[in-house]
């Protein structure tokens, strides 16, 4: 049997350029082996017993207090996951770009997965993102755009990759890893670097884009 990967990928700001709008916007994912996938999933389920909260409420980085956000962070980082982020500042996002967003997702997407996944060897992989990313209004949807750059581009036909969309109210795998997209999100939106560093000893790569714009 294979082995296989599975990546949680989420994202944490905006990409719109209205008053209110974020001023960074963050696309992070997790990456485990499927032991780790079991155990990530029972973790998540402890931090919320723990907490008294149901096991049909989804929790969110953004609307947590800081006892449960730094519990969720404690339990994900025990497990021998990686992390992999990449943050732009949006002011640097030429006019073009600006006017449909999804596309730029996708190049985001391209600059921080694909690399890892060529470099790491991968034959078998099941990625798991939110529903909402493959609604696009221009250019290839997400999965066909992926499989686009993976196969085609770079050669890497022979990997099986099975791409899930899933409803993150009821994956505990994607409630995770929004905790973690919106830790390093409040390090650049707010300058709060408090939850960030309780990650750093298991993120692998944190990419910077328009820095210098």
């Amino acid at each position: 049997m294979l082995n296989k990967t599975f990546i949680y990928l989420d994202e944490s700001g905006d990409l719109g350029f209205k008053k209110g709008s974020s001023k960074y916007f963050v696309i992070s994912f997790i990456a485990m082996d499927t032991k780790t996938n079991l155990i990530l999933k029972r973790k998540i389920k402890k931090v919320k017993k723990k907490h008294k909260i149901g096991k049909n409420i989804e929790i969110k980085g953004n609307k947590s207090n800081y006892s449960l956000r730094t519990d969720v962070l404690k339990e994900i980082c025990s497990l021998p996951i990686e992390i992999y982020s990449i943050t732009t500042k949006k002011q640097g996002i030429n006019k073009s770009l600006r006017k449909d967003t999804n596309i730029f997702y996708n190049y985001m997407v391209n600059l921080i997965l694909v690399p890892y996944v060529e470099r790491s060897k991968i034959n078998n992989l099941c990625l798991m993102a939110d529903l909402r990313i493959n609604k696009v209004s221009k250019g290839m949807r997400f999965g066909d755009y992926l499989k686009y750059k993976l196969f085609f581009e770079n050669n890497l036909y022979k990997i099986k990759l099975d791409i899930k969309y899933l409803d993150s109210f009821t994956s505990y795998g994607l409630q995770a890893v929004d905790f973690i997209a919106n830790s390093i999100f409040k390090s650049y939106e707010q300058a709060n670097d408090r939850y960030r560093k309780a990650l750093r000893g298991s993120i692998i790569e944190d990419k910077r884009l328009y820095f210098n714009s």
